[in-house]
């Protein structure tokens, strides 16, 4: 069964295509939430997964948060090299087992896997496709702006915060790439399919990725 790896720049509907496309599939669908929960589980506490996650501004955590419909659960993956994790600093600890959810979600297939570096870390694996998600920061703040109408009133930001957001993570997702991969994440060469969400739109986005997909497992027919 094919994996596939979508890496997004913020507000380029990376989530939502992704939940989607594993819908579709009929595939397991593995987000930043659920590595969250591993790595809570391997007893690393809130506070500290936060300020490593890309640094995400607390602003997003607000809006992330108002528009969380929740997670379920994951339990710890089993590994030889658990007792070892432990033994890592946070940040140690946290790459380590994001590396292993994502090769063991790898192993089992059929799989979509959003974010974390998993273009990277499954670089060169058989029957898996990476895919890049971009759009201008103007098209990025206009589907921003969509989903602020979901958040009360109080707690929406303006245009200018959301561009100065959009900028501020892409900024973190890089440098975590770059420090983790010695890798420009934008790069697409990376890529097996780069896709301008602004432009293809969200639905003609989950097309072409899920007809790549297929191919890429010709063993899984079309709907």
């Amino acid at each position: 069964m094919s994996v596939v790896t979508i890496s997004r720049q913020f507000g380029a509907a990376g989530v939502p295509i992704a939940r989607e496309l594993a819908k579709r599939l009929d595939a397991e669908f593995l987000d930043r939430a659920l590595v969250a929960q591993v790595a809570l589980r391997a007893g690393i506490e809130e506070s500290e997964l936060e300020s490593y996650d890309e640094r995400l501004p607390s602003l997003w955590q607000r809006i992330a948060a108002a528009l969380n419909t929740g997670s379920p659960e994951l339990a710890m993956p089993a590994s030889p090299y658990l007792d070892q994790i432990s033994q890592l600093g946070t940040h140690d600890r946290l790459v380590a087992i994001t590396k292993a959810v994502i090769e063991e979600a790898a192993e089992r297939g059929n799989v979509v896997i959003v974010g974390r570096g998993g273009a990277f870390i499954l670089a060169g694996k058989p029957d898996t496709l990476h895919v890049q998600l971009h759009a201008s920061l103007d098209a990025r703040v206009r589907y921003l702006i969509s989903r602020v109408e979901e958040i009360p009133p109080d707690a929406r930001p303006d245009v200018s915060s959301l561009r100065d957001l959009a900028k501020s993570v892409d900024s973190a997702r890089a440098e975590y790439i770059r420090g983790l991969f010695n890798a420009d994440w934008l790069d697409p060469r990376h890529y097996d399919l780069s896709i301008d969400t602004g432009r293809m739109g969200v639905d003609a986005t989950i097309d072409v990725i899920e007809a790549a997909a297929r191919t890429t497992n010709p063993a899984q027919p079309a709907e």
